[in-house]
């Protein structure tokens, strides 16, 4: 027996569904690891919270074939967030004046935000809905 909430869902749903728990985890690892530091930004938090929090309402409404571009969209404007506020660290780094090598917090953040943006870009191009069949 097939649930009547997703009967006209494809894969790609699915798939957004997995993009707005990655995306939320995403966001508390930026967090856990980087808040009271110079190098947070609470937009890119927030761009990326409330991304997945619109996508997943999304989903259930009409416009649930629009909620990968909604989350692709808050998550690419995240990233840019996170680059404005870490350009100085990786400035500082790659001069050489204060650290030889990227920290691991860096690396894993940088590694989210990155998988992010191209496994929404792809998501973009799945099927979201199914066809109504006539």
């Amino acid at each position: 027996m097939k649930n009547s909430l997703f009967k006209d869902k494809s894969y790609g749903f699915f798939v957004t569904l997995a993009l707005i728990a990655v995306t939320v985890v995403a966001a508390i690892v930026y967090t856990v690891l980087y808040n009271g530091s110079r190098y947070f930004s609470a937009p890119a938090t927030g761009f990326l919270l409330g991304g997945a929090v619109v996508a997943l309402a999304m989903c259930f409404t009409k416009a649930a074939k629009w909620a990968c571009a909604v989350l692709a969209l808050a998550d690419f404007i995240g990233l840019l967030f996170y680059i404005y506020g870490i350009y100085f660290y990786v400035s500082v780094v790659m001069v050489g004046i204060q650290a030889s090598t990227f920290n691991w917090q860096f690396q894993l953040c940088t590694v989210l935000f990155a998988a992010l943006l191209v496994v929404n870009v792809v998501n973009v191009f799945l099927k979201q809905v199914k066809e109504k069949e006539e």
